[in-house]
């Protein structure tokens, strides 16, 4: 990233902070931004992260991970599937590409030219805002398969990723941005987006589509894809979909303004409060097993108990309302107790400090009815011990 972009990131943040009353309408594209969006399926919701893991040599280079159950053959036990990608965009794709390569997969490189990653570029969100209308490429990619090649990202190579998208015509639903709800650092949020619908060209099926309303960092919020393409499955007719329900970042990591880091948020809260909801620790689908992404907030938390060597937490537990109370209230005890011995054994917190408890689904702050919700209800609560 050159140092004109990189400097306006930072002025653009710095004004974000100085006004903390002010309600948050941006979301600044920093190392540390990390984008979670939530699947739905009968046994729960699993996650995928997309976090931006640094910029240089002119591209945002960006890490993916996700983890859901895979379908088990007659009298297997479910396991899980993980995956964990790179993706490079480039800055004059960020500017200008009319191609959102949205798909993750093992077939396909992890830079692809003219290409977005997590949303639309500036010069799309701009057609949009401006003029109501826009096209954009999505795409539709066969899976990997033993034997299969995987795809090159030159359009002269094949098979080549090029090869597999689909143009939708949008046109704009209101003249200004809608709100969306979802969790932004660890607090309940609405995004304004620019919603819109369109038509893939090829195959004539419906798209809708949900973008923050905001040039500088254009992320898909929420959009369905081949609406009416797969009826009569789970999915409800829809193709593919995406929601995200979670966003953080720590552009003070990357800039010299340390006022608005985490852990002086979370000191605060706990110094004025004596509690705080935690929702950047992430688990492994139905399990206790702590994902990899959990690190920089496993870190703040211990970073704040190391400056206040008098405090003691308790750890709680919470899930949200998918399954039976005995698995859920579990569930929760095993993850309070993963988060304990996590701080314990790898930053050297004084087990004496740290109590645990799990609550289930008993304590929900949301409805469990929608994507959004259910993430408020999962998450990692802790309060101080008088």
């Amino acid at each position: 990233m050159n140092r004109r972009r990189a400097l306006a990131f930072s002025c653009a943040f710095a004004v974000l902070v100085s006004a903390p009353a002010r309600p948050q309408t941006r979301i600044p594209l920093c190392p540390g931004l990390t984008v979670v969006t939530a699947i739905t399926q009968p046994e729960g919701d699993y996650e995928s992260i997309k976090m931006v893991t640094s910029f240089r040599d002119g591209a945002v280079q960006l890490a993916y991970s996700t983890e859901h159950p895979a379908s088990a053959s007659p009298g297997q036990s479910p396991h899980l599937v993980k995956l964990h990608l790179s993706r490079t965009i480039r800055e004059p794709d960020l500017a200008g590409a009319k191609l959102y390569l949205q798909q993750y997969q093992t077939n396909i490189p992890p830079e692809v030219p003219g290409t977005t990653a997590i949303g639309i570029s500036s010069a799309v969100l701009t057609a949009l805002r401006t003029r109501g209308e826009a096209e954009i490429g999505m795409f539709n990619l066969p899976p990997p398969l033993p034997g299969r090649p995987k795809m090159s990202a030159n359009p002269k190579q094949h098979p080549n990723v090029l090869d597999y998208y689909e143009t939708y015509k949008l046109k704009r639903v209101e003249s200004g941005p809608v709100m969306l709800p979802l969790i932004v650092n660890d607090a309940r949020t609405e995004l304004p987006a620019i919603h819109v619908t369109g038509r893939s060209q090829d195959y004539g099926y419906k798209g809708e589509f949900f973008f923050l309303d905001d040039p500088a960092n254009p992320l898909a919020l929420k959009w369905r894809l081949g609406i009416g393409a797969a009826a009569g499955s789970k999915a409800g007719g829809d193709r593919d979909t995406l929601e995200v329900i979670k966003i953080s970042y720590n552009c003070s990591a990357s800039t010299s303004n340390k006022s608005d880091s985490p852990v002086v948020r979370l000191e605060k809260q706990l110094a004025e409060t004596g509690r705080a909801d935690i929702y950047d620790i992430y688990f492994s689908f139905n399990s206790d097993e702590i994902r990899e992404e959990s690190e920089p907030t496993l870190r703040e938390i211990s970073e704040v108990l190391q400056r206040h060597p008098d405090w003691k937490l308790n750890v709680g537990g919470h899930t949200d309302g998918i399954g039976g109370d005995a698995f859920n209230l579990d569930l929760s005890k095993r993850r309070a107790a993963a988060v304990k011995k996590a701080l314990v054994t790898r930053f050297g917190i004084n087990a004496g400090r740290l109590a645990t408890d799990g609550y289930g689904k008993s304590r929900p702050v949301d409805s469990n009815d929608t994507p959004e919700g259910r993430a408020r209800n999962r998450r990692v609560e802790l309060v101080r011990q008088s």
